[in-house]
């Protein structure tokens, strides 16, 4: 991972079909660190986009410490909104703890304070970013998107093999999702500049090791909209 805000990145070109990557380089200097970076294309068959705890509390000073939570919320509603046009499969997940506190398990061993009780009105989806009729609203008791819930079943029904993340937090949630995925043998790609973390550091440390499981695997919210809208025009 690169020191500075402006370091170089390398990136390259992907092509998303039934077998994965053709890979060109493109000189690109958005991102933090050095790693691959693809430009996208779909195959929205088989793709769903997948959002991550983006709760009401995320975005007004709940519990958890979030950084860049205020310059993710328009992007994410760009991203929704594209995928929306596109007819994506679309899975909300929020993390909700029952009010006697009984399923936290070691949750609160770490850092993190009690937060999303089911009693609290920021627990629920922030309203710019709740799901429509026909999109799927799953609630998790654990970080990742996998661990107890039916996630799995909903993809197969989906026929969905490439998922793409955005949420919070980068460095808990979304990577932990993004590894049980990358272990259950799905494609997956993060939308960097859409998701949050606990601090900056872990932020930029966790889509590093994500970017380790996949190459290519961070993208821009610019990217993903390019993509869905350029593909969703000639479906």
């Amino acid at each position: 991972m690169g020191s500075g805000e402006n370091s170089q990145r390398n990136y390259a070109t992907e092509v998303f079909s039934p077998t994965p990557y053709s890979l060109l380089p493109i000189p690109h200097s958005r991102f933090r660190g050095s790693i691959t970076r693809m430009v996208l294309k779909l195959n929205l068959k088989s793709t769903a986009l997948i959002i991550i705890d983006l709760q009401t509390d995320v975005f007004t000073g709940g519990a958890l410490p979030i950084v860049g939570a205020a310059e993710l919320l328009p992007k994410a509603k760009r991203v929704l909104a594209a995928a929306r046009q596109a007819k994506l499969p679309i899975i909300h997940f929020k993390e909700v703890h029952r009010k006697e506190m009984v399923d936290f398990g070691r949750e609160l061993d770490g850092a993190e304070p009690v937060h999303c009780l089911e009693t609290w009105s920021g627990t629920e989806i922030h309203p710019e970013l709740a799901p429509l009729d026909g999109e799927f609203m799953i609630a998790k008791r654990r970080y990742s998107c996998f661990f107890g819930t039916d996630l799995e079943i909903l993809l197969r029904g989906l026929k969905v093999d490439t998922l793409i993340f955005m949420g919070t937090m980068t460095n808990v949630c979304v990577h932990y999702t993004a590894a049980d995925a990358h272990q259950r043998d799905y494609h997956f790609r993060v939308i960097e500049d859409c998701c949050a973390g606990s601090d900056w550091d872990a932020h930029w440390a966790a889509l590093t090791a994500m970017e380790y499981l996949q190459s290519g695997t961070r993208i821009s919210h610019a990217d993903f909209v390019e993509a869905i809208v350029g593909v969703a025009s000639v479906v």
